[in-house]
């Protein structure tokens, strides 16, 4: 699939399958599993709570889900279309973020519509997933929300990521309820070619993949109702 870009066209728009932590709780079965854990340590890098949503993608003042064929029509993706959709209307700005309006298998406390979704990754037209820090930017200007960061900053070994992992799977989601899981990236922008090398996630035991008949069956999730 392709999007245009100003003059060029991006081929790069599907968010690419994430390698799991070598000893992330759970490792989906046929999965890819990093193969160099020593990459993240002594570098600059952001560890983000991994929501439990569906993957989303904004682009050009639309909704696409993980296939990027065309955009969304679903029901649950309601509250980014109506909230931050439109904020992202440039052609080289491909904005990704987990949209939690549609319960997978967390029940999360109740959040305010426009808090549904949340951005974890930004990549330009040129084919580069820009850095942490520019993704918070971006968010910040355009008023969206960003996945919770649970670490910023270097690693000295592995052992002390491991550490990290497994404090962080022991305590509750940021947002109420229980933690899928943990999402290491460098905290630098990386070419979207050298994403698996750069990213990995961590993610609980018992962890549900979404399963065909979701869309026929979903649920809202709590909305916080203002008060006032």
């Amino acid at each position: 699939m392709t999007m245009e870009s100003g003059s060029r066209v991006l081929s790069t728009t599907k968010y690419p399958s994430t390698p799991y932590w070598p000893w992330s709780p759970s490792i989906g079965r046929d999965e890819c599993v990093h193969r160099d854990p020593d990459r993240f340590v002594g570098v600059a890098v952001v560890a983000t709570e991994k929501l439990d949503g569906g993957n989303t993608l904004l682009h050009a003042g639309k909704v696409y889900a993980r296939s990027v064929s065309a955009p969304s029509a679903g029901k649950w993706m309601a509250m980014v279309k109506k909230y931050h959709a439109w904020k992202v209307n440039e052609p080289d700005v491909y904005l990704y973020g987990e949209d939690i309006y549609g319960v997978h298998s967390i029940v999360y406390d109740p959040v305010p519509e426009h808090e549904t979704f949340h951005a974890f990754a930004l990549l330009n037209g040129e084919g580069v997933f820009e850095a942490f820090s520019d993704v918070e930017a971006y968010a910040k200007r355009r008023q969206i929300p960003v996945v919770p960061v649970l670490f910023r900053g270097c690693f000295r070994s592995v052992a002390e990521i491991r550490a990290f992992m497994k404090r962080a799977h022991g305590e509750p989601s940021v947002l109420g309820g229980e933690r899928e899981g943990v999402v290491m990236r460098l905290a630098r922008e990386f070419p979207a070619a050298e994403f698996q090398e750069n990213v990995c996630k961590s993610v609980r035991v018992g962890h549900v993949q979404t399963e065909e008949h979701w869309t026929r069956k979903w649920k809202p999730c709590r909305i916080a109702r203002p008060t006032g």
